[in-house]
């Protein structure tokens, strides 16, 4: 059971990646010619951004078992693979080139803030909750905005792929399924930080999780 809570992040992105790839091109070529070069270059950079992040997945597999996480991890991959491959699954709303330019721009700044978070925190990262030895607690760079800003890049990047690809059932999966698991995900972090950090509460009551001034 260890070795599967070990490997599962690496076998939820080989599967993820190894059905994206064939279902994206399908959803591609059928997407209108005037928005088909957007819809291939969200693909693309969404196979490329998995496969820039599948370093740190990777390195899961080396580390202790994570019992804290709480099967938080596999909830949040499940929910962020059915949503994207339910939207290249199905047909898409026709909306346009400009609201997909839009959708490429969103995806683009999301996943620059999260890459950005990810470098920001260093070895502090990790893709299962663990607790890291204070010393590395990181308030800096993005830090000082957003108690959460990897999960916002996450969560823009996600807004601008459905905006490429506006599956009406992959939008519902997104609104129900996937931000109610990036929610309860942040419950859980926080609470340990909260358990364990006696600094955390100063600096969480100064700082919004997703969003600057409002949540």
């Amino acid at each position: 059971m260890k070795g599967l809570h070990r490997w599962m992040p690496t076998l939820l992105l080989v599967t993820g990646v190894g059905l994206l790839i064939p279902l994206g091109i399908r959803q591609v070529l059928r997407t209108p010619e005037d928005s088909r070069p957007i819809a291939a270059l969200m693909l693309g950079l969404y196979v490329t951004w998995m496969l820039v992040e599948s370093r740190v997945t990777l390195r899961e597999t080396s580390k202790p078992t994570a019992e804290r996480d709480s099967a938080t991890l596999e909830l949040y991959a499940i929910a962020r693979l059915t949503t994207i491959l339910l939207a290249v699954a199905l047909p898409t709303l026709d909306v346009g080139p400009v609201p997909r330019a839009v959708g490429l721009f969103c995806f683009i700044a999301g996943v620059s803030l999260r890459l950005t978070a990810i470098r920001t925190l260093g070895k502090a990262y990790s893709h299962r909750v663990r607790l890291p030895d204070a010393s590395l607690l990181v308030t800096e760079g993005v830090y000082r905005r957003l108690r959460h800003p990897a999960y916002t890049g996450m969560l823009l990047a996600h807004v601008g792929y459905l905006l490429v690809f506006p599956a009406v059932v992959g939008i519902a999966v997104f609104a129900l399924l996937f931000v109610p698991a990036v929610l309860l995900r942040i419950r859980h972090e926080e609470r340990l930080l909260l358990g364990s950090f006696p600094g955390y509460a100063e600096y969480a009551a100064s700082r919004k999780r997703l969003v600057p001034w409002v949540w």
